[in-house]
């Protein structure tokens, strides 16, 4: 059948695009859904999204047309304005969040096996700062140091060299995208994608909430929140007028007033059945940011400020969440395979394999550097050892050179020749060949054998009574 198919479609002049130059949204692996060419994306629940949208917008159309109207002519039309901008700000990040890729982690070939044959090891650890995410821009093609797919921290402090503190993280190792897990990712079994930062899956949106949608879950979480206490209390304010226009001796006057305001009465009890849904859920999440921690971090782990290597305190993860720059996608899904942007991990991965050598190459220079300078240090002090004198050798050659001078003068004023004469009569033995025995022994039978000044070059000359013998 498929063949058939080929070859009615080579006969019409159809020609099928090759898998690769297809957009990545026509062959994506995972369980998202994709619309507008592949500009939209969801999770696998698009009408769960869906519902939650009407859930917003029903009750927000009956407030502001069938309360919200008295209570501004009573008071000011702020209460209408309002009204009607902040369900729709709950309404643009409630979509924001649906339809935002949540941080899905790049697949990568299947590895090749290793040439002993060895297993790859489940799980690995790996150094991250206790300042938390890596430096740098998160979504260029340069990052800082990697973190831990599963962040399981070991409590174990070391140094980079810089001085910066670094703790002992696990990373996990994902069979569907061939690769250790980044920082804090998990997979997420309901869209089938390993999502940086996963946080939670959450029906009510329809897909997972990760580092690049979370941001925007929070503002449609806190606001849902305001709006249920701005909905609760204008209702209230309306069931207050209806009170007052009836007159005071009617004894059954606050059940006239809530008759007088059905709507509005409507509308405050889902108000107040939704906030304490919305309500708990901010008090939870406020704490998660204001410690560093996603949900699946804290029911897994349940760190303590000292333990969790991402903690900034307080201002700086209240700073990440709500200030940081949003980090950039890992796909063009518009775009084929070939057309994509970096491979952020990989480039991460990259730059902390070249700053561990780099560290290796500054280490071994170190060392070298030491090695030469104690050599340089041992041959300075061998040379000091040999060239150098002592006090007391210097206080004796200083002695001897006295000595010296003194019967240097003495021999002149005898009239006899100084040692240095004798010291001349060697040298010219030795360099002269010319020179005659008898001369040199002249002139050493002249010098007083007993001339302490010779007493060194008679020691190594023959004597002159025994050369004149041998001559004899």
């Amino acid at each position: 059948m498929a063949r058939s198919t080929s070859t009615s479609a080579t006969e019409l002049g159809v020609t099928q695009t090759p898998e690769s130059e297809l957009p990545i949204w026509k062959t994506w692996p995972g369980n998202d859904r994709f619309y507008c060419d592949g500009r939209c994306m969801t999770g696998p629940s698009p009408m769960n999204l869906v519902g939650t949208c009407l859930i917003v917008i029903v009750p927000s159309i009956l407030f502001n047309v069938l309360v919200t109207p008295d209570v501004a002519d009573a008071t000011h039309v702020v209460v209408l304005a309002v009204g009607i901008s902040w369900p729709v700000w709950c309404l643009f990040n409630l979509l924001k969040t649906g339809t935002t890729e949540p941080g899905i982690v790049r697949r990568r070939p299947k590895p090749t096996p290793t040439f002993d044959g060895r297993v790859r090891p489940r799980y690995k650890s790996v150094a991250v700062p206790t300042t938390g995410l890596p430096r740098g821009n998160p979504g260029g093609c340069t990052a800082g140091t990697g973190g831990s797919g599963n962040s399981n921290s070991n409590n174990t402090d070391a140094e980079d060299g810089s001085g910066e503190t670094q703790k002992q993280v696990t990373v996990k190792w994902n069979d569907t995208i061939n690769q250790y897990q980044p920082p804090r990712a998990h997979h997420c079994s309901a869209n089938d994608d390993c999502v940086d930062k996963f946080d939670h899956h959450c029906p009510w949106v329809g897909t997972t909430i990760g580092r690049r949608n979370y941001r925007a879950f929070i503002f449609f979480v806190f606001g849902t929140t305001l709006l249920c206490v701005y909905v609760a209390f204008v209702c209230g304010y309306q069931v207050k007028l209806s009170y007052d226009k009836l007159p005071s001796s009617n004894k059954s006057r606050a059940l006239r007033a809530i008759a007088g305001a059905p709507a509005a009465m409507i509308i405050l009890v889902l108000a107040f059945l939704g906030f304490w849904f919305v309500f708990v859920l901010s008090v939870f999440h406020t704490y998660l940011i204001c410690t560093n921690q996603t949900t699946y971090e804290n029911f897994r782990d349940g760190y303590s400020a000292a333990e969790n290597p991402w903690n900034k305190g307080c201002f700086g993860n209240c700073f990440e969440v709500f200030c940081a720059p949003q980090q950039r996608s890992r796909f063009a899904f518009t775009k084929p395979a070939g057309q994509q942007p970096c491979d952020v991990d990989e480039a991460r991965e990259t730059e902390v394999e070249l700053g561990k050598r780099e560290k290796r190459r500054v280490e071994r220079d170190e060392r070298r550097r030491k090695e030469i300078g104690d050599g340089d240090l041992e041959m300075g002090e061998t040379t000091s050892g040999t060239t150098g004198t002592s006090p007391n050798k210097n206080k004796t050659e200083t002695e001897s050179g006295t000595k010296k001078e003194k019967d240097s003068s003495r021999n002149k004023k005898e009239g006899k020749p100084s040692s240095s004469k004798a010291g001349g009569a060697l040298k010219a033995l030795a360099t002269k060949t010319k020179t005659s025995v008898d001369e040199v022994t002249i002139q050493m039978d002249d010098d007083d054998p007993s001339d302490d000044g010779y007493e060194g070059d008679r020691d190594r000359t023959p004597k002159v009574r025994d050369v004149r013998d041998e001559k004899e």
